[in-house]
């Protein structure tokens, strides 16, 4: 048992040095003396550097216009991603080609996604076209930091599901306390009433007034009232941006054919939504070790390691349904 006991806190030490970020989780992480010697400020910090580097360095392949507003916005918008041919293309396979389907549910909203490895593009070969496109792939490997396959998912996000106040996702939140890379190519005109992505502008860069917040915040780590804070995806109020210096909340009403690349460990949310809507798009995610100094590249041992990674959690944090529906206001 005493050996057992070792072990696990020898894993929770090594954590410190990975994407791991729960403080209720890991007691290490969760530990409000070291919290107050500085624990996870430190770990965000020396994150924040490193992830700069590993952009400097892969900054060459994107234009310094893309550069320059990513670093001042905290998210790309690039409209007109795919030529209209192709992207009707990619707009028959989001509706009608899913692979296979798992949801969950959060609050009102149910979220549908089927994730697109390499053996089920092969099957979509519009898919595949906008997957190995290297103007999108540049983009998206300079967000994330580094150069492997993003991982892409067809996501369809319905605002029907249980109790409307109990949506996590519709709070200002940080996903980490690195950053991190999420993006959506929409296959939908995203209007108003459909729930579209709201993105605090300028909040990943990391403020005096941002680093004192997050300390505050991690000296309370465990002991936070909501629990995806006390995991490590920290939460604000819309009524405490201001104290950041944060005063600018971008929605991305949008059109059809659109690409918004954001970097999470900045505030976002869902938008709110009307009842029996929906949006479809393409979904491409990363998100690695944070204190790895160079790139990861584009190597496909690596490229196979990961994709199972993603594969096992999507399955274990979702639920298998039997078919999917064509139309999107019922399931």
């Amino acid at each position: 048992m005493r050996k057992n006991r070792v072990a696990q806190y020898m894993v929770w030490v090594m954590e410190i040095f990975t994407e791991a970020k729960s403080f209720e989780a890991n007691p290490i992480l969760g530990n409000r003396l070291l919290n107050r010697l500085g624990l996870h400020v430190i770990r965000l910090i020396i994150a924040r550097l490193i992830t700069g580097f590993r952009r400097w360095i892969l900054g060459w392949k994107i234009s310094s216009a893309h550069r320059r507003g990513f670093r001042q916005k905290g998210y790309l918008r690039i409209d007109n991603v795919l030529p209209p041919e192709l992207f009707k293309r990619l707009q028959d396979e989001g509706e009608h080609s899913w692979p296979e389907v798992r949801e969950f549910i959060q609050g009102d909203t149910t979220t549908q996604l089927a994730f697109l490895t390499q053996a089920r593009l092969k099957q979509l070969p519009a898919t595949s076209m906008l997957c190995d496109s290297a103007s999108v792939r540049n983009l998206l490997n300079y967000v994330a930091s580094n150069a492997l396959r993003p991982w892409p998912h067809f996501l369809r996000v319905c605002n029907r599901g249980g109790e409307m106040i109990n949506d996590p996702q519709k709070h200002f939140h940080s996903d980490t306390f690195h950053p991190t890379m999420k993006a959506w190519l929409f296959l939908e005109d995203v209007t108003a009433d459909k729930g579209p992505f709201q993105y605090v502008q300028g909040s990943n860069r990391l403020t005096l007034k941002r680093l004192l917040w997050e300390y505050r915040q991690s000296i309370q780590g465990r002991s936070l009232n909501e629990r995806y804070a006390a995991r490590g995806s920290l939460r604000i109020a819309e009524n405490e941006l201001a104290s950041l210096n944060l005063f600018h909340i971008q929605t991305f009403n949008v059109p059809a054919n659109t690409l918004i690349i954001a970097d999470t460990s900045g505030f976002h949310r869902r938008g709110e939504a009307a009842a029996d809507t929906s949006r479809l798009s393409v979904y491409f995610s990363s998100r690695l070790n944070p204190f790895v100094p160079f790139p990861l590249p584009d190597f496909e041992p690596f490229n196979r390691f990961a994709e199972k990674l993603v594969a096992e959690h999507v399955e274990k944090t979702t639920l298998p349904q039997a078919h999917y529906s064509q139309n999107k206001q019922s399931f």
